[in-house]
This record gives C-alpha cells, sequence and structure tokens, in this order.
C-alpha cells in the first residue's frame, strides 16, 4: 500500500491520553452538553502532536477522503439559510475531526498499538451500554447542559442543535393510532439509531478485543459486558442495528468457517437461537411489529429516499449544502441515511469520494492476518453496509474511522516488512503457531 510522508526529522511516538480521552471520556463530553463537538475539540491536540511529531504518515487512499471533505465544505455555497448553516458546520466539525483521529491512529505505534485502541473503544462500548440503561430506567429523563444556557437562543432553539446541547436519555414515541408509547434509549447520543449505529459498529470491535486480550478475567469482563447490552438493545426495537449485527456476526463467523474454525460460527448460531427465544417471550418481536404496523416507517423511508435522490438530480454538483425540510413527510431530506445525506448536501461527486474511501478500506483490510483483524475488518464491512440506512454524523463516523486505521496500518506494517508478523498485541497464540503455515485468513 503506497504513503505519503512529510519529510522526517526524529519521530515520536504518540501518547494514548487523547484516544482514551474521547472514548472513556465520552460521559463527560455529553454532560457538558460536548457530545457532538467532542470529536473536533480532541482533534485540535491530537493534530498538534501530529506536527510536533513531524513524520506524518499518509495512506494513499486517503485522498479520497479529502476529496469529500473539501468538496462538501464548497457546497457550503448551496446553503440557503443561516440556520442550516448551524447544521452544516457541526456535521464539517465532525468529518474534519474524524480525518484527524484516523492519522493520529495511523501513525500510532509503542504506546498507541491496536490493544490500546481497542481498549479504549471497549470502554466506549461499555459507557453506550450504561446510556442505553439510563433510557430504560429514566425513559423520560434529559440533561440540561452548560452549552446549552452559553448558546444565543436563536442556536439552541435549532431542533438540530437543541438534541446535541439538551439530550434526552431516550425517544419517547406514540405514533398515531398506537395504544402504546415506545421508550427508546438513546443515551449518551441524541436519537436511539445513533445508539443502534454505534453497538453495531462496536460489537465486533469488543470481539476483537476479545481475541487480543489474554488474561481471562478480561476477556469474561467483556463477554459479560456484550451479554449486559443485550437488554437496552431489545429495547431500542431498533430493526436496522438488528440486521447489522446480524450481518457482521455472520459475515465474521462464515469465513472463520471457510478455515475450518468452526467455534465462532457456532457460537453466533447458538448465540442467535438464545437471543430469538428470549425477544419473542419477552414481546420484542410483538412490540417491534406493532411499532411497524402505526408508524408506517418503511412507507416513509420510501419516500425519503426518493426526495433525497430527486434533489440531488436537481442540484448534482454541490447538492444542496445541508438536509432540509421535506414537503411530504415529518423529517428533513437527508437524515435517514449517510449515503441520502451526502447525496442530497453535497452532490454525486462527493458520494462518489466518500463511498470510494470507504469500499477502498475494505478491499484493503480484505485478508486479515488473525482473528482479531478479522473482527475490525468487519466492522468496516458493516459500516459500509449501514450507510444506506444509518447517518454517520456522530461519533460513529468516528469509530468507523478508528477502525479503518486499524486495518490500513496493519497493511502499511505488511508492506514494509512482507514476512512481519501481525500486532504483537494483537496475535492470539493460535494465529502465531499457524502464522508460517497458512496464508492469510480469507
Amino acid at each position: 500500500m503506497s504513503s505519503v510522508s512529510v519529510p522526517p526529522s526524529r519521530s515520536r511516538q504518540l501518547p494514548a491520553w487523547p484516544v482514551y480521552a474521547l472514548f472513556a471520556g465520552f460521559p463527560i463530553w455529553w454532560v457538558l452538553g460536548l457530545g457532538a463537538f467532542a470529536v473536533l475539540v480532541i482533534a485540535i491536540p491530537m493534530f498538534l502532536l501530529l506536527v510536533q511529531r513531524r513524520n506524518v504518515e499518509v495512506p494513499g487512499a486517503f485522498w479520497l477522503w479529502i476529496g469529500f471533505v473539501v468538496w462538501a465544505c464548497v457546497a457550503a455555497l448551496e446553503l440557503s439559510s443561516g440556520s442550516r448553516l448551524v447544521g452544516f458546520s457541526v456535521r464539517m466539525g465532525n468529518y474534519v475531526g474524524s480525518s484527524v483521529v484516523f492519522l493520529y491512529l495511523y501513525n500510532g505505534r509503542g504506546r498507541l498499538n491496536n490493544r490500546t485502541v481497542l481498549r479504549a473503544l471497549v470502554l466506549f462500548f461499555a459507557v453506550v451500554v450504561a446510556g442505553g440503561y439510563l433510557g430504560v430506567l429514566v425513559p423520560r429523563g434529559s440533561l440540561s447542559t452548560p452549552v446549552q444556557a452559553l448558546l444565543p437562543l436563536n442556536i439552541s432553539n435549532n431542533e438540530y442543535v437543541h438534541a446535541l446541547v439538551h439530550p434526552s436519555f431516550a425517544e419517547v414515541q406514540r405514533p398515531y393510532g398506537s395504544p402504546r408509547t415506545f421508550y427508546r434509549p438513546s443515551a449518551p447520543f441524541p436519537y436511539t439509531n445513533s445508539w443502534g449505529c454505534n453497538v453495531a459498529l462496536l460489537v465486533p470491535l469488543v470481539i476483537a478485543a476479545i481475541m487480543t486480550f489474554r488474561r481471562p478475567v478480561w476477556r469474561l469482563a467483556m463477554v459479560v459486558l456484550l451479554a449486559a447490552a443485550c437488554g437496552p438493545a431489545f429495547a431500542t426495537l431498533n430493526r436496522g442495528m438488528f440486521l447489522a449485527l446480524g450481518m457482521v456476526l455472520a459475515y465474521a463467523s462464515i469465513r472463520l468457517a471457510l478455515r475450518g474454525r468452526l467455534l465462532p460460527l457456532s457460537m453466533v448460531l447458538g448465540g442467535a437461537s438464545v437471543g430469538l427465544a428470549v425477544a419473542v417471550s419477552a414481546g420484542v418481536l410483538a412490540r417491534l411489529q406493532e411499532r411497524l404496523h402505526y408508524s408506517r416507517t418503511n412507507v416513509g423511508r420510501q419516500t425519503i429516499y426518493r426526495e433525497a435522490f430527486d434533489g440531488a438530480v436537481n442540484s448534482p454538483v454541490f447538492g444542496h449544502g445541508a438536509p432540509q425540510p421535506s414537503t411530504t413527510v415529518d423529517v428533513s431530506i437527508g437524515t435517514q441515511g449517510q449515503v441520502w445525506n451526502v447525496m442530497f448536501s453535497y452532490g454525486f461527486v462527493a458520494l462518489a469520494f466518500f463511498l470510494g474511501w470507504f469500499g477502498l478500506v475494505v478491499l484493503q483490510s480484505w485478508k486479515p492476518r488473525d482473528q482479531a483483524e478479522l473482527w475490525v475488518h468487519a466492522t468496516l464491512f458493516v459500516a459500509f453496509a449501514t450507510f444506506f440506512y444509518y447517518g454517520y454524523d456522530g461519533i460513529q463516523l468516528t469509530v468507523a474511522m478508528s477502525a479503518a486505521a486499524m486495518a490500513l496500518r496493519a497493511r502499511r506494517v505488511e508492506a514494509e516488512d512482507p514476512g512481519s508478523a501481525p500486532d504483537a498485541a494483537t496475535e492470539l497464540p493460535a494465529d502465531r503457531a499457524h502464522r508460517h503455515r497458512r496464508p492469510a485468513l480469507t
């Protein structure tokens, strides 16, 4: 894999504290009202540390992502009002911040190896699970944050900004005609879909961490954490999350089974059977069918997707700058999936850059060297699949970019030294034993 390097002096190791501050420290960002801005804020010290390091390696394919960010910036010319500029700025800050986080992790080594990054992401998953239980136990709760108090009323009253700086613990929904109110956990994110998307991305990364850590107590703790996540996950009634988890677990397990490693597939099938039995007995499937019946989300999504495509066709080069209210349904065009958001907001060229970047990362990480790398690759696979129905204008984009950084820097090391072993912090003894006898996992 080709890379571009700034002329080096002496390379310095990057510290791990910004990564922990972002992911493990996310509850603090959330309580302050900075959850939506945490990535951009932490990107500032990361950028300064990269500059201080003075030897920044950049993967050759990264120009696709830079092309997307630049194109999206130019699309601001299409904004028609100041209120839409607010939403545009929040999303752009997330794109820029995620770019810096990617480069920081891609250049990390030593103290910032894959084990360290996975540890931080496991702690973030614990935060997400705890937030889910908060939404289950106090579904009508919310936070008045310092950021909300500091913002001018004309900005904090913006519907999108208000959801970010005055976060609710759960989405409370009662579709027209429904006899039941649905309480769907969302903390520490503004929307239930954000909670579900982060869980779908983090579960394979937690499994990668289980493959990485050797102490039985830590591996058992992570298994217990995965089991604990089932409670709020069922409460969300988030079918997109259920579909994504099914895809990623089946994908990785089948690839392992094709290599003669049948235990993961057996565990997934067994876990799926138990989960389905629990969902049926607890009435989860019945509540999900009831919500879909009254909310008519399928019809609404089809309508909003059509409006997003038609809007992009009307402004194909730079789109419309940001989502805008629909004339037919009670949601904004470009908010029901990242593909439709990019297409409508920034145009078809930006969409090609965006999908091209992630598609190339998926392809370049196609042949992992051990089981941990396979699960990191699986995270990228499920991210690409969920771009079509999940929005990635929150920290979930940074989680996907973190997985991309771990996957691509593994390819970089292999390209520099074809005979190199996987990162010593991510290689299992079984993988080490088979390293010289088997090709990479396929």
